[in-house]
């Protein structure tokens, strides 16, 4: 069997990861926290022994240093101060999480999940930074998690008014520079909008059907 091939950094002499071009930790470096917040934390559950804040300079292997957050050896390149870079960015997002929003990383992680890790409006995913928290500025409750568009853009722009927001909705379906047989009123609006939201619904249930492995026969 050939030996895999080189990472595409160059001087970094560790093979590539499968289908990549990169090794794994130069890959890690370029998917967004999110995935590199993963990746931190499967390496902590991992690791075995007991936990050690502190290793000696003398014990890193060549061009590692030791990671008492996730309880790994990471490559130097990859690490801010004594922490890899997404142990770093992990204590940062929970303290902010925790002195402006009142939540914990777990609270976040719970929402995340439940949003299908996905921006709760345009179902976007991050490519890089996370995603935003968005809260009612005049209760301080979070509401969920957001991408920069659709929580400084799209709410920020409307001021979070509903009524503004279904004016948008209005504008969209009935725009005014098309004249229609009738003037649109709201029960208008629902109804077209109920019409296509049904239709997203089943475009995408037909979708999710599509990806299902097809039916096994019976083994007897």
């Amino acid at each position: 069997m050939a030996a895999p091939k080189p990472c595409k950094v160059a001087d970094c002499g560790r093979p590539k990861k499968k289908g990549k071009h990169f090794c794994r930790w130069h890959w890690l470096a370029r998917q967004s926290s999110d995935v590199q917040a993963s990746a931190a934390r499967t390496r902590r559950a991992e690791a075995t022994g007991p936990i050690r804040n502190r290793v000696t300079a003398s014990e890193w292997p060549d061009g590692e240093r030791w990671c008492s957050g996730c309880q790994s050896f990471v490559p130097k390149f990859y690490c801010s101060g004594s922490r890899c870079k997404a142990c770093v960015s992990m204590a940062a997002h929970e303290k902010r999480l925790g002195d402006v929003y009142g939540i914990d990383s777990e609270e976040y992680q719970r929402i995340w999940e439940a949003q299908g890790r996905r921006c709760a409006i345009c179902r976007n995913q991050p490519r890089t930074i996370r995603f935003a928290v968005d809260h009612d500025h005049k209760t301080g409750e979070v509401r969920g998690i957001l991408c920069k568009r659709c929580n400084h853009d799209l709410l920020g722009g409307a001021h979070d008014d509903v009524i503004m927001l279904f004016r948008a909705i209005t504008y969209l379906i009935y725009p005014p520079a098309v004249q229609q047989a009738f003037k649109p009123t709201p029960d208008h609006v629902l109804t077209a909008l109920r019409e296509r939201l049904l239709a997203d619904y089943e475009a995408q249930r037909a979708q999710a059907q599509r990806k299902l492995p097809p039916p096994q026969e019976p083994p007897f």
